[in-house]
């Protein structure tokens, strides 16, 4: 007796659905589902007031037309949109796909990463490229401490460069957990913070919450990304834009590092006599420790 096979059943989204002609919304209802809809980072990390000011209308308006999509609440509009923006990655895939396209020689598949590297290089030198990083240095250079977020192998890279940052006298944190446990994260944000965000594809739940509380507390906030556009984030992100390899294949790191690492040196010079002050007392302890 064979098993049923598992079948996945999508649910209809509700802002979608409520575009389709018959849904009867009247013209500004309308007008404000086709915003959401085609904005929904930016709608979830919005309030309102802020929602109405970028459509043209009044937070009053907003709500009643919330309603008639079908939500209860904003609230109940920010669940859905959470979802929506949730999406799971498949790492397995992106290695087959790198494997297919390079092949199984050893040889050709080092070249080919390699060369992948340089290219990412080369646009780093771009001067856009460079006067965003510029950009990002001034933002967060008046912010004593530096808060770092990035997810999987992101965090890894957010936790070294704190250790960058900390070393060099400025006050850093990483985070970068998943889920409830995100609120934590959250929760410790200060109003005098400076904020770097690792986010690639699209911004899933924990990112577009981050943006939503960054803005509610007017932090300085740089974006590092490979495609999320200016109009998905808070006005006055700075956004550096950061290869990770081709289209599809395994995503590959070294960009990013890069623009942590610039950011973080330009923050030392922007700082130079409080970053040797701090790397006098890093040589003073490890004197101490071999002495001990």
């Amino acid at each position: 007796m064979t098993k049923p096979e598992a079948r996945s059943i999508l649910k209809p989204d509700p802002i979608a659905e409520s575009l389709r002609p018959d849904s009867g919304l009247t013209p500004m209802a309308r007008r404000v589902a086709q915003f959401i809809h085609a904005n929904r980072p930016l709608a979830l990390a919005s309030s309102a007031a802020e929602l109405a000011e970028r459509i043209g209308t009044s937070d009053a308006t907003v709500i009643r037309s919330v309603q008639a999509i079908g939500f209860d609440s904003l609230a109940a509009l920010r669940a859905a949109l959470v979802a929506s923006l949730t999406h799971a990655r498949d790492p397995a895939s992106a290695l087959s796909r790198t494997i297919e396209d390079i092949g199984s020689d050893l040889d050709d598949a080092i070249g080919s990463i390699l060369q992948t590297h340089a290219d990412m290089a080369a646009a780093l030198q771009h001067p856009a490229t460079r006067q965003r990083i510029a950009e990002g240095v001034r933002a967060l250079h008046p912010c004593p401490r530096i808060v770092v977020f990035g997810i999987g192998p992101s965090y890894g890279l957010a936790d070294y460069i704190c250790r960058v940052l900390n070393r060099n006298g400025l006050a850093s944190l990483p985070i970068g957990t998943t889920g409830r446990a995100f609120a934590d994260d959250l929760v410790v944000l200060r109003p005098d913070d400076g904020i770097i965000i690792m986010a690639y594809d699209s911004l899933y739940r924990e990112i577009a919450l981050l943006f939503r509380e960054t803005r509610r507390l007017g932090l300085p906030t740089v974006l590092v990304t490979d495609r999320i556009a200016a109009a998905d984030v808070p006005p006055g992100t700075v956004i550096v834009s950061a290869m990770r390899g081709k289209e599809e294949h395994i995503a590959l790191h070294a960009a990013t590092v890069a623009i942590l690492e610039a950011i973080a040196f330009g923050l030392s010079v922007a700082r130079r006599d409080h970053t040797m002050a701090t790397l006098d007392r890093l040589n003073d302890f490890r004197s101490q420790i071999e002495r001990y």
